[in-house]
């Protein structure tokens, strides 16, 4: 057989792994991590699910305190509002050039 298996080296301690590895076997560092364009477009859209969530649960909390329900607005708002920020910096972190 004249199949060649490409070869490439961990950036943290340069073994030599196959290409298709996901962790250095010598220091279990992470290789070949996706970076493929649907690989980050799944993900961006992760980030905005995780927005989406977070506007959802912001607005149950108005409709709460529109309820008169103070404790579970503010538990609501405060929790939608986290959400909603985690998802803007998870992806201003993970793709902002």
């Amino acid at each position: 057989m004249d199949s060649q298996i490409s070869l490439t080296s961990c950036t943290a301690c340069s073994t030599k792994l196959p290409s298709h590895a996901t962790t250095c076997p010598a220091c279990d560092y992470p290789v070949n991590t996706p970076d493929t364009p649907e690989a980050a477009h799944a993900t961006q859209k992760e980030y905005k699910l995780i927005q989406l969530l977070g506007v959802v649960v912001t607005a149950v909390g108005v409709v709460a305190a529109l309820a008169d329900s103070p404790i579970a607005a503010a538990i609501a708002v405060i929790v939608g509002i986290g959400t909603y920020l985690t998802g803007l910096v998870g992806a201003r972190d993970n793709f902002d050039d």
